[in-house]
């Protein structure tokens, strides 16, 4: 399968310290490089297609060439003016008999899944998205949505002395997971594809007014009593879990197994959806801000090296993306 990495910087997507989140440098090296070498020790992945400014990224390849080595194709595309835009491109690039102007859906192509994430999750490993891919069924599914568990990410919260990262989960009835930021899907197959723009422009829900449009985008949607319910149930637990309520959490959370998750989603996205549970915790940390940002950067070379560790005892290949004596 091809991956597509998306390090574009227009549309909902924010800059950090003014720069694109894509190009601030960890180690030296900017955030999508250690995310490619990453998906460059993939064997399930062929080809790389990644889109953002394309003459700032491949600058930034050129300049890394000497210190890493990439054995597959890399293709870098134009960036668009939103996500969706970006996957949508991207994806018809990479099919057989693509050229401007061709309708992609009168291609004899078959929907081929790919492997979409984005360039703000430095710490990735080839062995996360190895699992990643192996247990997405893509003969029953067409949309596998990755989920990381909470005690999974456990070792990377804030300790006593030291900064950590400690994000926002979504609850379902027997666990708290986080978006861990890896998608594998057929984007022609998914019906709603431009709504999710929608969803991906209100994604910080932390704001109320993020909260709000979302509800009022789920009113949009076929079946949107269950899903709203099923929404506002989730918003519930979480609100009553930060406030020390775990009890309480409970009884909101009871209704919302997994299955009725997958079955919501499904009928939302008009498409066959599925969410897929890693336990490595490298996909779930990205960088959302300044402050995720410096605490990454202070511990990045500590936890790399304890995912290592980590990825070796599950038989996986090594963290460290560069042939360096920075990776020790």
């Amino acid at each position: 399968m091809d991956a597509f990495l998306l390090a574009g910087d227009r549309g909902a997507s924010h800059q950090i310290l003014g720069t694109n989140k894509a190009l601030l440098k960890l180690e030296g090296y900017p955030l999508f490089i250690h995310v490619l070498k990453a998906l460059d020790e993939v064997a399930e992945i062929d080809r790389i297609y990644l889109i953002g400014p394309q003459k700032k990224i491949m600058e930034e390849i050129e300049r890394a060439l000497p210190y890493t080595l990439f054995s597959k194709k890399i293709e870098v595309l134009e960036q668009k003016n939103s996500l969706i835009e970006n996957i949508l491109a991207a994806y018809s690039h990479s099919l057989p008999g693509y050229h401007d102007g061709v309708d992609i859906h009168r291609l004899n192509h078959g929907d081929p899944p790919g492997l979409f994430l984005p360039a703000d999750i430095p710490l990735i490993t080839p062995a996360e998205i190895r699992e990643f891919i192996s247990k997405a069924d893509m003969e029953k599914s067409d949309y596998c949505l990755g989920v990381t568990p909470e005690e999974a990410l456990a070792p990377f919260y804030p300790k006593a002395d030291q900064p950590g990262m400690k994000m926002a989960y979504v609850y379902t009835r027997t666990q708290a997971y986080r978006l861990n930021n890896l998608h594998l899907a057929r984007p022609l197959r998914i019906g709603a594809g431009r709504d999710i723009q929608q969803l991906y422009d209100h994604r910080y829900q932390k704001y109320l007014g993020n909260r709000i449009r979302i509800m009022l985008e789920i009113l949009k949607r076929p079946g949107w009593p269950s899903v709203l319910k099923s929404y506002l149930l989730a918003q519930t637990a979480v609100f009553l879990a930060q406030s020390n309520r775990p009890g309480l959490a409970a009884l909101f959370r009871r209704p919302l197994a997994l299955s009725r998750v997958e079955r919501e989603m499904s009928r939302f996205l008009e498409t066959r959806f599925k969410v897929v549970e890693t336990n490595i915790g490298s996909a779930a940390l990205d960088i959302d801000d300044e402050a995720s940002y410096r605490t990454l950067s202070a511990r990045f070379r500590e936890w790399r090296e304890f995912l290592a560790r980590f990825n070796q005892g599950q038989g996986g290949g090594s963290a460290c993306p560069f042939r360096t004596e920075a990776c020790g």
